[in-house]
Protein backbone atom coordinates (compact mmCIF):
# COMPACT_ATOMS: atom_id res chain seq x y z
CA UNK A 1 0.00 0.00 0.00
CA UNK A 2 3.16 2.40 -0.45
CA UNK A 3 1.64 3.62 -3.31
CA UNK A 4 -1.26 4.63 -2.01
CA UNK A 5 -1.91 8.58 -1.85
CA UNK A 6 -5.39 9.59 -0.02
CA UNK A 7 -7.87 7.60 1.72
CA UNK A 8 -11.80 7.62 1.51
CA UNK A 9 -13.54 6.23 5.17
CA UNK A 10 -17.08 5.56 5.23
CA UNK A 11 -18.35 7.66 7.49
CA UNK A 12 -21.21 5.70 9.58
CA UNK A 13 -20.27 2.10 10.67
CA UNK A 14 -16.76 2.66 10.29
CA UNK A 15 -15.81 5.96 11.84
CA UNK A 16 -19.17 6.28 13.71
CA UNK A 17 -20.70 4.06 15.63
CA UNK A 18 -24.54 4.37 15.19
CA UNK A 19 -25.75 1.82 17.30
CA UNK A 20 -24.81 4.09 20.62
CA UNK A 21 -28.43 5.32 20.87
CA UNK A 22 -30.07 1.95 20.68
CA UNK A 23 -28.04 0.90 23.75
CA UNK A 24 -29.90 3.41 25.79
CA UNK A 25 -33.34 2.26 24.60
CA UNK A 26 -32.16 -1.72 25.50
CA UNK A 27 -34.94 -2.37 27.88
CA UNK A 28 -37.92 -0.33 25.43
CA UNK A 29 -36.66 -2.09 22.66
CA UNK A 30 -36.04 -5.43 24.45
CA UNK A 31 -34.87 -8.42 22.78
CA UNK A 32 -36.01 -7.33 19.65
CA UNK A 33 -32.92 -4.38 19.77
CA UNK A 34 -30.40 -6.04 17.50
CA UNK A 35 -33.16 -7.08 14.59
CA UNK A 36 -34.78 -3.71 14.55
CA UNK A 37 -31.06 -2.10 13.71
CA UNK A 38 -29.99 -4.40 11.66
CA UNK A 39 -33.23 -4.44 9.80
CA UNK A 40 -33.34 -0.75 9.69
CA UNK A 41 -29.70 -0.56 8.35
CA UNK A 42 -31.00 -3.17 5.48
CA UNK A 43 -33.86 -0.82 4.81
CA UNK A 44 -31.70 2.01 4.31
CA UNK A 45 -29.67 0.49 1.47
CA UNK A 46 -32.93 -1.33 -0.15
CA UNK A 47 -34.03 2.02 -0.47
CA UNK A 48 -31.77 4.18 -1.48
CA UNK A 49 -30.45 1.87 -4.01
CA UNK A 50 -34.24 1.98 -5.38
CA UNK A 51 -34.31 5.69 -5.21
CA UNK A 52 -31.58 5.89 -7.14
CA UNK A 53 -32.64 3.29 -9.67
CA UNK A 54 -35.66 5.11 -10.02
CA UNK A 55 -33.71 8.30 -10.52
CA UNK A 56 -34.99 10.06 -7.93
CA UNK A 57 -33.54 11.77 -4.81
CA UNK A 58 -34.56 12.61 -1.39
CA UNK A 59 -32.63 13.98 1.65
CA UNK A 60 -31.31 10.53 3.53
CA UNK A 61 -32.50 11.85 6.84
CA UNK A 62 -35.78 11.12 5.58
CA UNK A 63 -34.65 7.69 4.40
CA UNK A 64 -33.23 6.87 7.95
CA UNK A 65 -36.88 8.04 9.21
CA UNK A 66 -38.87 5.79 7.17
CA UNK A 67 -37.04 3.32 7.26
CA UNK A 68 -36.61 3.52 11.01
CA UNK A 69 -41.06 3.40 11.50
CA UNK A 70 -41.08 0.67 8.95
CA UNK A 71 -38.39 -1.77 11.01
CA UNK A 72 -39.84 -0.59 14.78
CA UNK A 73 -43.26 -1.02 12.91
CA UNK A 74 -42.45 -4.63 11.99
CA UNK A 75 -41.49 -5.36 16.12
CA UNK A 76 -44.22 -3.54 17.18
CA UNK A 77 -42.51 -0.52 18.82
CA UNK A 78 -44.75 2.56 18.51
CA UNK A 79 -43.09 4.79 20.53
CA UNK A 80 -42.77 8.29 18.65
CA UNK A 81 -40.58 10.05 21.31
CA UNK A 82 -38.18 6.93 21.47
CA UNK A 83 -37.42 6.83 17.38
CA UNK A 84 -36.97 10.59 17.43
CA UNK A 85 -34.07 9.63 19.69
CA UNK A 86 -33.11 6.99 18.01
CA UNK A 87 -32.48 9.34 15.15
CA UNK A 88 -30.74 11.70 16.98
CA UNK A 89 -26.92 12.14 15.90
CA UNK A 90 -26.00 14.08 19.27
CA UNK A 91 -25.63 10.58 20.42
CA UNK A 92 -23.10 9.25 17.90
CA UNK A 93 -19.14 8.56 18.83
CA UNK A 94 -16.56 7.38 17.39
CA UNK A 95 -15.25 3.82 16.85
CA UNK A 96 -12.22 2.85 19.83
CA UNK A 97 -10.13 2.43 16.53
CA UNK A 98 -11.07 5.55 14.55
CA UNK A 99 -8.70 8.21 16.22
CA UNK A 100 -5.48 6.43 16.10
CA UNK A 101 -5.52 5.57 11.57
CA UNK A 102 -6.80 8.98 11.47
CA UNK A 103 -3.72 10.43 13.29
CA UNK A 104 -1.26 8.10 11.70
CA UNK A 105 -2.60 9.20 8.04
CA UNK A 106 -2.11 13.02 9.35
CA UNK A 107 1.59 12.10 10.29
CA UNK A 108 2.31 10.32 7.72
CA UNK A 109 0.89 13.41 5.27
CA UNK A 110 -1.39 11.15 3.47
CA UNK A 111 -4.97 12.84 2.77
CA UNK A 112 -7.97 11.53 3.97
CA UNK A 113 -11.48 12.28 3.77
CA UNK A 114 -14.81 10.77 4.82
CA UNK A 115 -17.56 9.97 2.93
CA UNK A 116 -21.43 9.53 3.58
CA UNK A 117 -24.70 9.32 2.23
CA UNK A 118 -25.77 12.06 4.30
CA UNK A 119 -26.55 15.32 4.58
CA UNK A 120 -22.62 17.10 5.00
CA UNK A 121 -23.59 19.57 7.27
CA UNK A 122 -25.01 16.89 10.16
CA UNK A 123 -21.67 14.93 9.59
CA UNK A 124 -19.20 17.85 9.85
CA UNK A 125 -20.44 18.84 12.97
CA UNK A 126 -20.89 15.35 14.38
CA UNK A 127 -16.96 14.76 13.64
CA UNK A 128 -16.06 18.11 14.87
CA UNK A 129 -18.14 17.20 18.27
CA UNK A 130 -16.81 13.59 18.77
CA UNK A 131 -13.29 15.52 18.08
CA UNK A 132 -12.00 13.84 14.80
CA UNK A 133 -12.68 16.87 12.72
CA UNK A 134 -9.36 18.42 12.87
CA UNK A 135 -7.79 14.96 11.77
CA UNK A 136 -9.99 14.69 8.32
CA UNK A 137 -8.90 16.95 5.32
CA UNK A 138 -12.41 16.68 3.62
CA UNK A 139 -15.85 15.42 4.54
CA UNK A 140 -17.99 14.85 0.84
CA UNK A 141 -22.02 13.50 0.71
CA UNK A 142 -23.53 11.67 -1.81
CA UNK A 143 -26.12 14.82 -1.37
CA UNK A 144 -23.73 16.59 -4.06
CA UNK A 145 -24.20 14.46 -6.80
CA UNK A 146 -28.13 13.68 -5.97
CA UNK A 147 -27.54 9.86 -6.11
CA UNK A 148 -26.85 7.30 -3.16
CA UNK A 149 -24.10 4.73 -2.67
CA UNK A 150 -23.25 2.53 -4.46
CA UNK A 151 -24.01 4.23 -7.88
CA UNK A 152 -21.07 4.29 -9.62
CA UNK A 153 -22.02 8.31 -9.93
CA UNK A 154 -20.75 8.53 -6.23
CA UNK A 155 -17.65 6.81 -6.73
CA UNK A 156 -16.54 8.94 -10.28
CA UNK A 157 -17.54 12.11 -8.04
CA UNK A 158 -14.79 11.33 -5.25
CA UNK A 159 -12.25 10.44 -8.41
CA UNK A 160 -12.49 13.21 -9.43
CA UNK A 161 -12.15 15.31 -6.21
CA UNK A 162 -9.02 13.70 -5.52
CA UNK A 163 -7.49 13.89 -8.74
CA UNK A 164 -5.31 10.98 -8.61
CA UNK A 165 -5.67 7.45 -10.19
CA UNK A 166 -7.80 5.42 -8.72
CA UNK A 167 -5.30 2.68 -8.19
CA UNK A 168 -3.77 5.46 -5.26
CA UNK A 169 -6.74 6.01 -3.98
CA UNK A 170 -7.75 3.84 -1.09
CA UNK A 171 -11.23 3.16 -0.14
CA UNK A 172 -11.61 1.63 3.45
CA UNK A 173 -15.40 0.74 4.23
CA UNK A 174 -17.23 -1.31 7.19
CA UNK A 175 -20.00 -2.17 4.36
CA UNK A 176 -18.87 -5.21 1.68
CA UNK A 177 -21.46 -4.17 -0.35
CA UNK A 178 -19.55 -0.24 -0.57
CA UNK A 179 -16.44 -2.10 -1.21
CA UNK A 180 -17.84 -3.98 -4.34
CA UNK A 181 -18.78 -0.63 -5.64
CA UNK A 182 -15.71 1.03 -5.20
CA UNK A 183 -13.74 -1.85 -6.19
CA UNK A 184 -15.83 -1.70 -9.51
CA UNK A 185 -15.11 1.98 -9.92
CA UNK A 186 -10.94 0.68 -9.57
CA UNK A 187 -10.43 1.80 -6.03
CA UNK A 188 -7.65 0.13 -4.32
CA UNK A 189 -10.12 -1.06 -1.72
CA UNK A 190 -9.95 -2.49 2.58
CA UNK A 191 -13.24 -4.23 3.74
CA UNK A 192 -13.24 -3.43 7.46
CA UNK A 193 -15.02 -6.78 8.71
CA UNK A 194 -15.38 -6.32 12.54
CA UNK A 195 -17.95 -8.63 12.76
CA UNK A 196 -17.31 -11.63 10.51
CA UNK A 197 -19.71 -10.92 8.32
CA UNK A 198 -19.86 -13.48 5.41
CA UNK A 199 -18.60 -11.69 2.09
CA UNK A 200 -21.30 -10.89 -0.74
CA UNK A 201 -20.85 -13.04 -3.72
CA UNK A 202 -20.36 -10.25 -6.16
CA UNK A 203 -17.48 -10.09 -9.01
CA UNK A 204 -16.09 -7.16 -7.15
CA UNK A 205 -14.07 -8.10 -4.04
CA UNK A 206 -11.99 -6.32 -1.86
CA UNK A 207 -8.11 -5.93 -2.24
CA UNK A 208 -7.44 -6.41 1.60
CA UNK A 209 -9.85 -7.56 4.50
CA UNK A 210 -9.09 -6.75 7.91
CA UNK A 211 -10.91 -6.56 11.76
CA UNK A 212 -10.34 -3.27 12.76
CA UNK A 213 -8.76 -0.19 11.53
CA UNK A 214 -5.49 -0.53 14.11
CA UNK A 215 -4.59 -3.21 11.63
CA UNK A 216 -4.12 -0.67 8.68
CA UNK A 217 -1.67 1.32 10.58
CA UNK A 218 1.37 -0.76 9.71
CA UNK A 219 0.48 -0.91 6.22
CA UNK A 220 0.56 2.53 5.97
Amino acid sequence: MKNIKAYIFNAYGLILDPYLPFLEYDEQLGDNIEEIYKLWLSKRLQYSSLLSLMNQYVNYEKIRKDTLDFACEVYGVDDEEIKSKLLEHSKIDCYPDAKGILTSLKDNGLKTVVLSNGPPQILSSTLKRVGIDHLIGGVYSTELVHSYKPSPTVYEFMGEQLALPRKKICFVSSNSWDIAGASASGFYSVWVNRYNHISERLSYKPDLIIKSLDELSPLI
